[in-house]
């Protein structure tokens, strides 16, 4: 009978599951597409979920430009919560209430973030094509009715 021997390598992780990928991203979206520097949770989620696709995208810019966001469901990514859950232990976004606020902190981290132009870039037109149209009424009210 043959053996098989295993050799354990290290085995990379995707950009998009790093948490400091996914809390960049974070900071970008609230400062972005949120009013006040804040932002729902489940807003969150649905802009990280846009991100992943320029359909996605598409979608929301044409929500924004008719005022109704109709999305059955949407995405929620765990990445995305661990690196909201660090970033909240390390001080660069509060709970507030109901929403994610970006800290002085994590203000002093996007102002590095945004320095460099190519830096996220992809996203951050992704971000500015959706802008602050996308409001937390639209949100709730599509999701409404997933309980």
């Amino acid at each position: 009978m043959a053996k098989v021997k295993f050799t354990k390598r290290p085995s990379p992780v995707l950009a998009e599951h790093r948490p400091l990928y996914k809390v960049s991203q974070a900071l970008l979206i609230i400062d972005i597409c949120g009013r006040g520097k804040k932002c729902s949770l489940i807003k969150l989620h649905l802009l990280n979920w846009a991100l992943k696709s320029r359909s996605r995208v598409e979608l929301l810019q044409n929500a924004v430009r008719t005022k109704s966001l109709s999305l059955p469901v949407w995405g929620f990514d765990p990445a995305l919560a661990i690196a909201l859950q660090l970033s909240v232990e390390e001080g660069l976004l509060e709970i507030e209430g109901n929403s994610i606020g970006i800290t002085k902190k994590g203000a002093d981290f996007l102002a590095e973030i945004n320095k460099y132009h190519d830096s996220l870039a992809v996203e951050k037109d992704a971000l500015k094509l959706i802008g602050k149209g996308l409001t937390e009424p639209m949100v709730s009210g599509a999701a409404k009715g997933w309980e």
